[in-house]
């Protein structure tokens, strides 16, 4: 109702003069959307609303700033983007980041007038990572750490996980404590069930109702204290070699598990149903075979053997006892009844006659055939193995008519035996190709 055209007027005893103007009266810019306080958790998405009342002749202008400083969209990454109309200037952050905390101010101009309005955006997230874990006091098994809190991100920490990490180990691995669960508070806590003499890292995450957080800085690496070795070595077997030996073989103990320096094996070995314990010490920790040579042991005789570990701190468990054989002796006989027959152009069919255990120091596992062509050497000769009481092979791949010679011997674990009397073959004549 003050709009409109106003005069001034100004006389004297000269004359009259006036000049007027037009008012224009235009309705006030207000903000409709309320100041606010936003939660959020990370990984949301939100939208600032900035809703306005105006007058609609007027052009709007808006901006948005950020704890003071205007945000240049588009240069913020995708998180930021307008979403308003012509009397809105909402706008979505998102996917929001902690970095995304802090003061948000909506300010909006036109010719006659301009308004802000601000909201406080909190955003909630896992925690940061705790700080100066450090190892107080390290036994064989155990480690005591200390550490301090974190910033919580707006969300108390409501636990705390241990890993520990050796040069052994495939990455960090979480490792099991006195208290089974570390409450949000504590701020101390012993590992449990370490290997002794192995360098350790340590680093703590805490968790709270968002998610777990980014790890500490490891702490520095410590080294467990040695005692007796507790791990024995893994399957103890033998066996096998040769005249007169006994071969005791097993998997090395891994470093890890040697629980100090000094690291060997002690052997034990003795007839089966024998009282005493014949004893070897192998001070090589890598080691995985001994062998016992004495012309007294008789071929394929068992023994019971076991294999215990020790240290510089002592001797420590063997293994549970097991059964070997020693060494048996080649077979003496060679094999009877070779025969040989031309199957086709390119294949011959060998049998023989198996041969029986002649006692139980010789056993037959198999048969070796060695065939070769008359224009060939026998040293040059081609081998075929068989296993178990087979007593026919046939050789395929051969030349026709042609000759071949062929003898055969018998194997075992201690080597091959004599061989048999030579046959020769002469293979069929290839058919000829049709035209």
């Amino acid at each position: 109702m003050d709009a409109g055209i106003y005069t001034c007027v100004a006389r004297n005893q000269f004359g009259v003069a006036s000049s007027s103007g037009s008012l224009l009266v235009k309705e006030a810019t207000t903000i409709t959307s309320p100041a606010g306080h936003l939660d959020v958790t990370v990984g949301e998405s939100i939208v600032l609303p900035c809703q306005v009342s105006h007058d609609p002749t007027l052009d709007l202008k808006f901006t948005w700033f950020f704890n003071e400083q205007v945000i240049q969209f588009g240069s913020h990454g995708a998180y930021f983007e307008k979403v308003g109309g012509r009397s809105a200037g909402d706008i979505m952050i998102r996917n929001i980041q902690l970095s995304h905390a802090g003061k948000y101010t909506c300010a909006v101009q036109t010719k006659v007038d301009s308004v802000s309005i601000a909201t406080d955006v909190v955003v909630r997230g896992p925690p940061g990572p705790p700080l100066d874990c450090q190892v107080t006091e390290m036994t064989e098994t155990t480690a005591s750490l200390s550490w301090k809190p974190g910033l919580d991100n707006h969300s108390p920490v409501l636990s705390y996980i241990i890993q520990a990490r050796t040069p052994f180990s495939l990455g960090w691995q979480t490792v099991t404590t006195v208290i089974e669960q570390l409450r949000g508070k504590q701020l101390s806590a012993t590992v449990t069930d370490l290997s002794p003499w192995v360098d350790y890292e340590f680093r703590v995450l805490a968790t709270n109702s968002v998610g777990t957080g980014e790890p500490s800085k490891p702490s520095k690496k410590t080294r467990t204290k040695e005692m007796l070795p507790r791990v024995t070595p893994a399957r103890v077997s033998g066996g096998g070699g040769g005249r007169s030996e006994l071969v005791i073989t097993w998997e090395p103990v891994p470093e890890e598990m040697q629980s100090g320096p000094g690291f060997g094996y002690v052997v034990a070995f003795r007839p089966l149903g024998a009282q005493g314990w014949m004893q070897a010490a192998v001070t090589s920790p890598d080691a995985s075979r001994y062998v016992f040579k004495n012309e007294s042991i008789p071929p394929f005789s068992p023994y019971e053997v076991k294999v215990g570990v020790y240290n510089n701190k002592g001797e420590g468990p063997f293994s549970p006892n097991i059964t070997i054989y020693s060494a048996e002796e080649e077979p003496s006989r060679a094999p009877v009844r070779l025969r040989a027959r031309s199957v086709s152009a390119s294949e011959v069919e060998v049998t023989w006659k198996p041969l029986a255990w002649s006692n139980s120091r010789r056993r037959i596992l198999g048969y070796e055939l060695l065939y070769w062509g008359e224009k060939e050497k026998q040293d040059a000769a081609s081998v075929v193995r068989t296993g178990g009481n087979k007593t026919s092979v046939l050789i395929r791949d051969l030349e026709g008519s042609s000759t071949y010679y062929i003898s055969l011997r018998a194997y075992n674990s201690a080597g091959v035996g004599p061989q048999s009397s030579v046959v020769n073959v002469t293979t069929k004549k290839p058919r000829k190709k049709s035209t």
